[in-house]
């Protein structure tokens, strides 16, 4: 018995553990940001009114894996000024949070090989 065409089923086989790979990153981050990092800078967030706090939030895509803060301060809080030190808090949770982004790959990645 030959079987014909391998080449093919091997590129299609490919094909899938790449799609299957992506999905489970990008499902992984998209908890990541929701539950991990998210929670952990808004804990550490100063408030004055919340409105920093509140303005935390992030974004997955394809490419990238984005962590913000919306409110028009935003910047002079993470950064500081001539007269007010900088407190940072997104830095400091996404390095706190970084190894349960792996995890939570790994995790995906079992949940669809079952």
């Amino acid at each position: 018995m030959t079987i014909k065409r391998i080449d093919v089923m091997i590129r299609r086989a490919k094909d899938i553990r790449t799609a299957m790979e992506q999905d489970a990153f990008m499902g992984a981050a998209e908890d990541w940001v929701e539950q991990d990092v998210v929670p952990a800078a808004r804990s550490i967030a100063p408030v004055a009114s919340g409105e920093f706090r509140d303005s935390i939030g992030g974004a997955v895509n394809q490419s990238q894996i984005s962590i913000y803060a919306d409110a028009p301060h935003a910047k002079w809080v993470e950064e500081g000024t001539s007269k007010m030190p900088a407190r940072p808090t997104l830095k400091p949770a996404i390095q706190k949070m970084r190894s349960k982004l792996l995890a939570r790959v790994r995790a995906k990645l079992r949940e669809m090989t079952k």
